[in-house]
């Protein structure tokens, strides 16, 4: 579909709008924006770091198979403290391992307070970046076997990924499937029975932590009950609360109660739990909900704000401060163009020295992304002594 650019003005800075999907081939982008440090402020408090703040909330994404110059910048000067992979990126378990490995480099080279977090999805069956061994089949395939089953299949799944150079699963999926018209999820969830699927997600978290990486809960506040594909158009579901808490919210409370470290958001229209007309990883009052109603204290991670349904709408840059305004802590780009990515950081920075973005809630987000980071991410030697070690 030919999307037609938008201007966007963020805090008086003009970015324009080029959404395009992870992979369309390259076009030729701007220079990036220069990272130099921002000078303090008396309205801005003392929190550390600004630059080291936004690098912390982002999570980067490219085409091809090294790291360019571009991608370079972003992770050295702009100091971006987390990268999603997809397939493309690495083809190969050889070929992850090696990136991994020259990801790890970099954090040192880079003098990073934090290793490099690297992601991806690795659920199994449809949707599995890394082809291996370890790979599992659709969760629903696995689900069959009951929660020691699907327990002891992530464990290995998780100790591949790890011994790859992988932190963070971006798995499992925590949708309950109850709309035959839903053409997302299908055989991605455990099931279509909330009593079933919770004890099989919080199965799921516990063997990708004994296998050594870490688990994200998704795609809240469930898509399950919804028809439609958000990388398409963003759809509705119009479920009561009440229906929302007896059937997607268990798998999600399970996950949480198993340790998962991280919640990600998606781009549903969910009026009934007060999200209106604004997709759901977009709305506060939806998101606030891991922390008032389910008493998530990890991080929250945001769908990509790159797919279909949300570039239709909104700018790369605009997506970005608009999921943290909603509490997100990180926000997943996923746009596979290094130099529209560095056009998020920048509005993100003037998002924050405007009074847009709140600069104490930027911390926070920043500080619970980097706990994240030194749990699951991989070792590296720094460039300079760490007190203490």
């Amino acid at each position: 579909m030919a999307v037609a650019a938008i201007g966007t003005v963020i805090a008086g800075v003009t970015l324009i709008a080029r959404p395009i999907s992870a992979w369309e081939p390259a076009v030729t982008a701007p220079s990036l924006p220069s990272f130099s440090p921002i000078p303090a402020s008396d309205s801005v408090p003392d929190l550390g770091s600004l630059q080291e703040d936004v690098g912390s909330v982002l999570a980067v994404s490219w085409r091809g198979t090294g790291i360019s110059p571009q991608l370079r910048d972003l992770l050295d000067g702009g100091r971006i403290g987390s990268v999603l992979l997809f397939a493309p990126n690495f083809g190969s378990p050889a070929g992850l391992k090696a990136l991994t490995d020259s990801l790890q480099a970099l954090a040192s080279t880079a003098c990073l307070d934090h290793p490099i977090l690297v992601m991806l999805d690795e659920e199994g069956g449809q949707v599995a970046r890394v082809q291996a061994d370890f790979t599992p089949a659709s969760e629903l395939a696995v689900g069959g076997g009951g929660p020691d089953h699907v327990r002891a299949v992530e464990r290995t799944s998780g100790s591949g990924l790890h011994q790859l150079g992988v932190g963070l699963n971006l798995a499992p999926v925590a949708d309950v499937r109850t709309n035959p018209r839903d053409a997302i999820i299908l055989d991605r969830s455990f099931g279509s029975n909330a009593a079933q699927v919770a004890p099989l997600v919080g199965a799921a978290v516990q063997g990708l932590h004994d296998g050594g990486v870490g688990a994200t809960l998704k795609h809240f506040p469930g898509l399950g009950g919804a028809p439609g594909d958000p990388h398409v158009s963003i759809p509705t579901d119009p479920e009561s609360e009440a229906r929302w808490e007896s059937v997607q919210m268990p798998a999600f409370a399970a996950g949480i109660a198993a340790g998962a470290d991280a919640v990600m958001t998606t781009a549903v229209y969910v009026p009934g739990l007060g999200g209106g007309s604004t997709p759901a990883m977009f709305s506060a009052p939806v998101v606030g909900r891991l922390r008032s109603q389910l008493g998530f204290g990890g991080v929250i991670i945001s769908d990509s704000v790159s797919m279909g349904g949300i570039s239709d709408r909104y700018s790369l840059p605009e997506a970005t401060v608009l999921a943290l305004a909603a509490g997100n802590d990180m926000v997943l780009l996923g746009n596979g163009d290094p130099a529209y990515e560095g056009e998020a950081f920048a509005a993100v920075r003037a998002a924050v020295l405007s009074g847009r973005l709140d600069r104490a809630a930027l911390h926070e987000s920043a500080l619970r992304v980097n706990r994240l980071r030194d749990r699951w991410g991989r070792r590296f030697t720094h460039c300079r002594p760490v007190w203490g070690a």
